[in-house]
């Protein structure tokens, strides 16, 4: 699967996008960002070049189009090196990677950007063998979950008392690898879904 660069038009993203494309293996397409979003799960990994990131109007739109991206893969490159504590919890809770700011040198962005892809491959493989160690029990409930469903209202649902299905979303928490359900639902958007088509 390809690896898709989000980048504003312009001689920075051309640069970056040639220098991906010619060093690292993989097939590359480019997008600005708020273009391309009803296909993102069709790529493997997603990178996304946060240099007009700063304290002005386009900035908060830049913002508010992140949050719209909604990918497992998703790193920012680029990004101030002083950007606010707030700011930088807020993408990691929205699922963002911060993978290096904009003092980072190209040899070590294309190394770490390399580490990343390759990582999220390995990841990937691991995610599928997470999803076959899933009872069925614990996939209904997981896809009850993706509907922002509470424990109380899967329970209702799949005829099971709630202590049952806490149980249960402890035991699919430490299977998957994940914290949170927030999280849980995001690995099963992109596994279990992946495996009904």
């Amino acid at each position: 699967m390809p690896v898709l660069f989000f980048s504003n038009s312009g001689l920075q993203g051309e640069l970056l996008f040639s220098l991906f494309s010619q060093n690292i293996p993989n097939p590359w397409e480019k997008s600005s960002i708020g273009k391309q979003r009803h296909c993102l799960q069709n790529y493997e990994a997603i990178i996304i070049d946060c240099w007009q990131f700063d304290a002005s109007a386009s900035a908060k739109r830049f913002l508010s189009d992140l949050k719209k991206i909604k990918h497992p893969k998703a790193f920012l490159i680029n990004f101030p090196p002083d950007l606010p504590v707030h700011v930088t919890e807020k993408l990691r809770q929205n699922g963002f990677h911060l993978l290096c700011d904009s003092s980072t040198s190209q040899e070590n962005l294309t190394q770490k950007i390399k580490h990343a892809i390759n990582s999220c491959e390995k990841r990937h493989q691991n995610s599928h063998a997470n999803y076959l160690s899933l009872t069925r029990r614990e996939q209904e409930i997981l896809n009850q979950l993706t509907g922002g469903e509470s424990n109380s209202d899967i329970a209702t649902r799949l005829h099971l008392s709630e202590h049952t299905v806490k149980n249960h979303m402890y035991k699919i928490f430490r299977k998957i690898g994940v914290k949170n359900r927030l999280q849980a639902s995001n690995w099963a958007k992109m596994n279990l879904l992946e495996e009904k088509i």
